[in-house]
């Protein structure tokens, strides 16, 4: 007696949907009589009106002939069930994929992770599919992160979305990764933009502001080098005889203490502080980071200064100032708490370079 098992097949079927159009798409038969569909995205003119119609149905014809044997094969290898996942997973949200991606994230660098995926949820539509995620999608991505943030951010965020998309390709997300051959190089020329000389501190401290507490945590972090997340936290208890000391929130996970740091603050920070109150309360009250942002964007056009100036701008400004004063570079690896002296010699250089400028901007004397 005959075997009734179907045999493994893909079959290629036209699926009438309006007057106009025709849709192709193909079966799967697996062998055990379950059929599964896959829709191509491609349509026939049901009624070509001229050669251009025609050819475009032929082409269309050839071009889903071409997929169904290819779908034929892969079903022959039994690639099926993961072809079938990676197209269901393709047509999901991917903004969800990077949410979960970053709340199951444990690593050092969490706190940058969520600044990615804020930026990413800025950049891309909110029910941007994984389909979507193309290598020229990636690369709009990574040009508008050089056009929104500043220094080395934008290939360290690069970097960092480079490292989730390697996960959903191994999370069987992509088929291949579109950001492998995306070139990720970093930057060092907007550094000089970025850093407050001594009279631009000057002309802030006699501009108002609009909000007192970023004024002063600003200028703070300008005179010990603080990052947001550390002076956003900040307590009494950590200032004790006019010395600050703390525990970064970015290296304090890093072995040999590398995030502790320690400074006496000068004349220009004490000012700034004013009276303390209650150990545990915290020194600076400052809003959110979004909140800070827009106060100190206005105070700085207020002031006419025209640099693209963020609040990470004001750990710049004391390094390159240290460097500027004849600090040396050990010291300023300290203060800024830093575990290599690759970070800290950018300082070094840019503080050259405003040196050098210096020296040019005075006039020439024609002899």
């Amino acid at each position: 007696m005959a075997s009734s098992k179907v045999k493994q097949k893909v079959q290629l079927r036209h699926k009438k949907t309006s007057e106009i159009r025709t849709s192709l798409l193909l079966d799967w038969f697996d062998g055990n009589g379950k059929r599964t569909k896959e829709y191509l995205g491609l349509f026939l003119i049901n009624t070509p009106k001229n050669p251009i119609e025609r050819q475009a149905n032929k082409d269309t014809l050839v071009f889903a002939e071409l997929k169904r044997s290819e779908r034929e094969n892969q079903l022959f290898k039994g690639e099926v069930q993961e072809i079938m996942e990676q197209k269901t997973v393709k047509n999901k949200g991917f903004i969800p994929y990077f949410e979960k991606y970053v709340n199951s994230y444990s690593k050092k660098d969490l706190r940058v992770m969520k600044a990615v995926l804020m930026q990413f949820k800025n950049f891309a539509p909110p029910l941007i599919t994984a389909k979507e995620i193309t290598e020229t999608l990636c690369n709009d991505f990574k040009e508008y992160l050089s056009q929104n943030l500043n220094g080395e951010s934008p290939s360290t965020y690069f970097a960092r979305f480079k490292k989730m998309i390697r996960q959903a390709k191994r999370d069987k997300i992509f088929r291949e990764n579109p950001t492998e051959d995306i070139k990720n190089f970093k930057t060092d020329i907007s550094i000089v933009k970025d850093v407050l000389t001594v009279e631009e501190l000057q002309l802030l401290y006699n501009t108002y502001c609009g909000n007192e507490e970023v004024k002063r945590a600003f200028l703070f972090c300008c005179n010990t080098g603080l990052r947001f997340v550390d002076v956003k936290l900040l307590q009494w208890k950590n200032i004790n005889d006019n010395v600050l000391k703390i525990e970064q929130s970015k290296t304090k996970d890093k072995a040999n203490d590398g995030g502790k740091v320690e400074i006496t603050l000068n004349d220009t920070a004490i000012k700034i502080l004013g009276t303390p109150t209650d150990k545990e309360d915290q020194v600076f009250k400052l809003p959110t980071h979004n909140s800070t942002v827009k106060s100190l964007n206005h105070w700085v056009r207020r002031a006419g200064i025209e640099k693209h100036i963020t609040f990470h701008c004001s750990r710049h400004t004391f390094g390159t100032l240290l460097a500027y004063y004849k600090s040396d570079i050990i010291t300023i690896k300290e203060l800024l708490g830093h575990t290599s002296l690759k970070h800290t010699s950018k300082y070094i250089r840019t503080s050259n370079e405003m040196k050098q400028k210096a020296v040019n901007s005075i006039p020439t004397i024609n002899f």
